[in-house]
């Protein structure tokens, strides 16, 4: 199809938002096609996005040693992160301005159907396997693993830890339970989200991410702590906070951004690196973990996703404090520790996304690049993937709302974030839908970042959404 976007020429609040109805168009492009691909077969009650966004071609029928692309290899990820952001899309839709009421309602009643199937074929896998997840399985629920030929095989125990496929679907299957007025499949799923959050504060999470980028290494190192599940379970902790039990997801919510802040941000002067960077893991005495080769790494995307994730938490936090007349009779565990958050972090965000901003963003490749060594100064991965962007735009847009003094800052960063995937990333050919990955020459490449499935609206939607609801409420 055609696709005119408007590029941002100046950072002024009325070119931002003259792009407002670009990014309603793939918002509705993306889930169209995402409703589209699942409707097609009656029997499959899967989240499908195995598509290659260069060709736009399937992945399946899958080549001779690529069966993890096929149809019947399920992605649990894919499935979380996609229920909770089709219940977004659904909740946005009544506020889209380019289509009409029929299309929206349509659109919706789409969305319905496949979350209740979808729900339901995964908790049937789930309770198939002691009420958990793992990163790759068979439509039955039958798990998977690689043997030493790289060849996907049947695995019958998987590890009792949280991981990530379950913060990914119970945060999912909180929200979707919700909007499906499921009120005791919701509470099940409250639980559920909350003993993962209790296993990763008492480290007993692992990674079940399986490695498709050999320049992205995803294995488990001992001793080696990772910031990734404290930042994503953000995510989940801030629907908490909207949906349930407020009390404790905004205890969580201290205490998650509060570790990270303490331990993976340097907002100390640590004697290792420079004010302000972000390293993704910390040793078992809490220093910024050192690679064998001597590397000191920083996922520039993840630490701007980070700020975005926890400004969903800090504005809904900010509100409920708003709302409290007799900070006695709060409801809150502690109004004061709130307050104290707050101000913390709206010290340190504007610095910190500019920080983090400079680090990762290559204005001549339009893109975020993966890996920043902390300690020589350079890039060390200069694949660009596509969800930094719109995280980056969320981030910025989020953080205009909580601090008045980061304002013009921020819109450079959306000016600048904004252009780079609309102009660089989006592929007019195949549905409006981000390429996964570009290199530094700009090209877009056949490489996979977790799965091989395209983003079921989870970084490009919910992202973008966030963006343009927070923009037209400021």
């Amino acid at each position: 199809m055609t696709f005119n976007y408007q590029t941002i020429t100046n950072t002024s609040r009325a070119a931002i938002s003259a792009v407002i109805p670009q990014y309603e168009t793939v918002l509705i492009e993306n889930l169209q096609a995402i409703l589209d691909r699942y409707e097609r077969d009656p029997e499959y009650h899967f989240i499908d996005t195995k598509l290659n966004i260069i060709t736009g071609q399937n992945f399946y029928p899958a080549a001779a040693g690529e069966e993890f692309k096929s149809k019947t290899v399920i992605y649990s990820w894919i499935q979380g992160r996609g229920i909770e952001a089709l219940t977004g899309h659904a909740q946005w839709l009544p506020s889209c301005s380019i289509i009409d009421e029929a299309e929206k309602t349509q659109l919706i009643t789409r969305i319905k159907k496949l979350l209740s199937e979808v729900v339901t074929a995964m908790e049937e896998c789930r309770a198939a396997n002691n009420r958990q997840l793992f990163f790759w399985m068979r439509q039955n629920g039958q798990n998977l693993t690689t043997n030493a030929n790289s060849q996907l095989i049947d695995c019958n125990t998987i590890p009792p830890q949280s991981n990530y496929s379950d913060l990914f679907y119970a945060k999912g299957l909180l929200t979707a339970s919700n909007y499906l007025n499921m009120p005791v499949k919701f509470a099940e799923a409250e639980l559920y989200l909350k003993k993962v959050i209790e296993d990763i504060q008492n480290s007993n999470f692992i990674s079940d991410q399986q490695p498709f980028d050999i320049k992205n290494r995803v294995a488990p190192v001992a001793g080696k702590n990772i910031q990734g599940p404290w930042m994503i379970a953000l995510g989940g902790i801030a629907l908490g906070i909207e949906y349930g039990e407020q009390e404790y997801w905004t205890a969580k919510a201290e205490q998650f951004i509060s570790h990270i802040i303490d331990v993976h941000i340097n907002t100390n002067d640590n004697d290792h690196c420079q004010r302000y960077d972000f390293w993704e893991a910390v040793d078992n005495s809490g220093k910024p973990w050192v690679e064998d080769n001597g590397t000191i790494i920083c996922d520039p995307g993840h630490a701007l996703e980070f700020i975005g994730l926890s400004l969903k938490c800090l504005l809904k936090i900010e509100k409920l404090n708003a709302n409290v007349q007799d900070t006695e009779n709060c409801s809150l565990r502690s109004a004061s520790a709130s307050y104290e958050l707050l101000e913390k972090c709206r010290t340190h965000y504007p610095a910190l996304l500019k920080h983090f901003f400079a680090l990762g963003f290559n204005p001549q490749a339009a893109g975020i690049c993966k890996a920043y060594d902390l300690k020589s100064r350079n890039v060390i991965n200069s694949d660009m993937p596509w969800w930094s962007l719109p995280e980056t735009i969320r981030a910025a847009t989020l953080l205009t709302k909580f601090s008045s003094e980061a304002e013009t800052e921020a819109m450079r960063v959306i000016s600048d974030a904004s252009n780079a995937f609309m102009n660089k990333f989006i592929n007019p050919e195949v549905h409006l839908m981000a390429w996964q990955t570009r290199n530094i020459a700009g090209n877009p490449i056949e490489l996979i970042p977790a799965t091989p499935d395209a983003d079921p609206g989870y970084h490009t939607g919910l992202s973008i959404i966030d963006f343009i609801k927070t923009w037209q409420e400021n």
